[in-house]
C-alpha cells in the first residue's frame, strides 16, 4: 500500500472510533472538534517539518551539484593538459626520429679544380675635373 492510502486508511478508522465513542456518549462532541483541529495542526507540522527536510535536502544536494561540477571542470583541465602534453611528445619523437635519419647526400664526381689564369687591369684614362665660374648673388 502507499503512504496516502495508509494515511487515509488511518483517518477513517479515526473517524469510524470517535464516532462510536459518540454513539456511546462516551466523549462530548467538542472533543471530537477538538481531537480534529490538534489532528490539523499536527499534519500542518508535519507538512512543515517535511518541507524544512526537502529543502535542506535540495541544499544539500545543490552544494554536492557544485563540488561534482568543479571536480569535473578540474579533470577536464587535466585531460586537455595530458592531450596537450601527448601531442608535444609525440612531435618530440618525430624530431628525434628526424635527427637520427642519416642525411643523404648525392653522391658526385670530384671535380677539378682549374686555375684561373690572371690579367692586369688596364689603367682608364684620368677626367679631367672643371672649374665652375661661381657668380655672387645678392641678398
Amino acid at each position: 500500500m502507499s503512504e496516502k492510502s495508509r494515511e487515509e486508511l488511518l483517518l477513517e478508522y479515526e473517524k469510524e472510533y470517535l464516532e462510536r465513542l459518540s454513539k456511546e456518549e462516551k466523549t462530548k462532541p467538542e472533543q471530537k472538534q477538538i481531537s480534529e483541529e490538534v489532528r490539523k495542526e499536527m499534519t500542518v507540522e508535519e507538512a512543515e517539518k517535511m518541507q524544512a527536510d526537502a529543502a535542506l535536502q535540495i541544499q544539500a544536494s545543490i552544494a554536492e551539484k557544485e563540488k561534482i561540477n568543479e571536480e569535473v571542470s578540474s579533470i577536464k583541465a587535466e585531460l586537455r593538459l595530458l592531450k596537450e602534453m601527448a601531442e608535444l611528445n609525440d612531435q618530440l619523437q618525430s624530431l628525434k626520429q628526424e635527427l637520427k635519419k642519416p642525411t643523404k647526400k648525392k653522391a658526385s664526381p670530384k671535380r677539378k679544380t682549374v686555375k684561373r689564369k690572371t690579367t692586369k687591369k688596364k689603367a682608364s684614362p684620368k677626367r679631367k675635373t672643371v672649374k665652375r665660374k661661381t657668380t655672387k648673388r645678392r641678398k
